[in-house]
């Protein structure tokens, strides 16, 4: 079976062996294919990725060439290259199962997380966003370089990460795993410094574990670096615990859907 896996280095497995080439251009044709399969993708597109400024004048002849070389790694290490890559009207289509693609793999992942939560399994949630979260193996395109594009979907892949680690770490919370779930946000907070949703978690979990003077601190240290980094206020949401934790209140849990903002597709 093929495996096509961007969630870090591109790699292509099949039953005869690793797809390998050297060649920049082919990687990112063959990772635009594979990312908007079962779509076609036309060869304007194709060039504006390749070349966002300037194509030059050969650049049809030169997509041909690149995507021939993808269609006979596909058959030598797939052994069905001509069938997997079939030539469509002014463009290309890479016809694989979703389930090749380790993108869609951690979609669905994600998606099956973000409903055990909902349904108050918070247990299978955080299993499945560890096996979704396991797939990633460096940043997402790591060796591919990246036009417009795969840029922008390199972005919204790395979103989607740092929002299945928010759902991963609220389903801990919900199973209250204080003494582990602490330690981890504070590492997450250090990564995605300007992500509010860990610095609430982080004040939730202090102040659930008895440290209220810990979660006052840190909320005041939330507050001084989105004023100093973006110049802004910290949420409604956060007021709304801050003002819990000097109460004395039993802070809640972050509301679940502002994890998921970045739209998962079906």
């Amino acid at each position: 079976m093929l495996e096509i896996s961007l969630l870090g280095p591109l790699r292509v497995a099949g039953p005869r062996g690793e797809f390998g080439t050297t060649s920049t251009k082919i990687r990112q044709v063959l990772a635009l294919l594979a990312l908007e399969s079962p779509s076609a993708v036309g060869v304007d597109r194709i060039t504006e990725e390749l070349w966002p400024q300037r194509p030059p004048r050969t650049a049809l002849g030169t997509v041909q060439t690149y995507v021939y070389h993808v269609r006979k790694q596909l058959a030598a290490h797939v052994g069905s290259g001509s069938k997997l890559l079939a030539t469509v009207r002014n463009g290309y289509l890479l016809d694989i199962d979703p389930a090749c693609l380790d993108v869609r793999r951690f979609e669905r992942a994600v998606r099956e997380g973000r409903a055990a939560l909902d349904a108050g399994r918070a247990a299978d949630a955080s299993a499945r966003m560890d096996r979704a979260l396991a797939m990633w193996r460096g940043a997402a395109l790591a060796d591919v370089r990246q036009g417009p594009a795969l840029d922008a979907e390199a972005v919204r892949l790395e979103g989607l990460r740092e929002a299945a680690l928010e759902l991963r770490v609220q389903a801990d919370l919900e199973q209250e795993h204080l003494p582990e779930v602490i330690p981890e946000l504070q590492a997450l907070i250090r990564r995605y410094p300007l992500r509010e949703r860990f610095h609430h978690q982080l004040v939730t979990a202090l102040n659930r574990a008895g440290r209220r003077a810990d979660a006052l601190v840190a909320y005041q240290h939330t507050c001084r670096v989105l004023n100093e980094e973006l110049g802004l206020d910290p949420s409604d949401e956060l007021r709304r615990l801050h003002h819990l934790v000097l109460t004395g209140a039993s802070a809640g849990a972050p509301r679940r859907t502002s994890a998921l903002e970045h739209p998962i597709p079906a």
